[in-house]
Parts: C-alpha cells; sequence; structure tokens
C-alpha cells in the first residue's frame, strides 16, 4: 500500500497494447492509480525492475512485432517458424519475473506454472478435460 492507502500496481506489458491500455482504463475506474509499465521489452532485456509492496500482473506479450522478433526469433511475424522457441522464452521470462517480484518484496497475480498451461493448447485442454470441463477436439 502506498500512503494514500491505494495498492500499487505494476504490469509487465507492451506500452502501446490495448490489454494495458483496459487495465489502466479500470484502475481509474475504481478510482485507483495508474499501474507502472513494465514493458517486455525491458523484461528481455533483463532490465525490469520491481518495487517493494507492488502487485504484479503479467499480460501478455503479443501485439508488438520487435517483442515477438525477440522471443521468437524470426523476422516476418506471418511465419509459422519460431513457436516453440517463443513458448521457452515466455516461460523462461515469467519465471525470470516471478523471481524479481518476489525479490522485491511485490506480490503476482497469476501463478507463473497457470500461465504456461494458458499458453499452451494441450496442457490448456488436458487440464480443462481434468476438471469436467468439456472442450472441442484440438487438430494439435
Amino acid at each position: 500500500m502506498n500512503p494514500a492507502g491505494a495498492a500499487r500496481f505494476a504490469v509487465v506489458g507492451n506500452p502501446d497494447n490495448r490489454r494495458t491500455a483496459f487495465l489502466q482504463a479500470a484502475l481509474r475506474a475504481a478510482g485507483l492509480p495508474a499501474a507502472r509499465v513494465v514493458p517486455w521489452l525491458d523484461v528481455l532485456a533483463g532490465t525490469a525492475r520491481f518495487h517493494p509492496g507492488e502487485t504484479v500482473r503479467i499480460d501478455s506479450p503479443g501485439e508488438d512485432p520487435q517483442v515477438d522478433r525477440i522471443m521468437r526469433g524470426a523476422a516476418e511475424p506471418t511465419r509459422v517458424e519460431g513457436g516453440v522457441r517463443w513458448y521457452r522464452a515466455f516461460r523462461a521470462a515469467v519465471e525470470r519475473i516471478a523471481h524479481d517480484v518476489r525479490a522485491a518484496g511485490g506480490r503476482l497475480l497469476a501463478d507463473p506454472a497457470e500461465l504456461a498451461v494458458l499458453f499452451d493448447k494441450r496442457l490448456c485442454h488436458a487440464a480443462l478435460d481434468r476438471a469436467g470441463i468439456p472442450v472441442p477436439p484440438s487438430p494439435t
């Protein structure tokens, strides 16, 4: 909490991304201060920093061509290549974020292991199936 008693939020996201804008609008509507934006580019460069007492949301690294190129290792975003590399880069980055947030005395809104499931169709379908939630068949 800050001196005024409001929670302090940070969001790992792409600064001009719609998800980041939606979160900022929701905080504003709730009468809370804007979240500090920690760009995905900073996370991938190893320069992201977190503050004590922050509550940190991790948003998708999508919709930023430069972030996509770094994570996939492919110059053309319409190419199919690089999916496995992207997923590995995402998992490693999320684990690094979790470590850094906890080391700084902050807290995460999402568990890194759960984010890994959300971004993997096979793992997600299996988790939903185990919970008895029907899912359509997947071609992958």
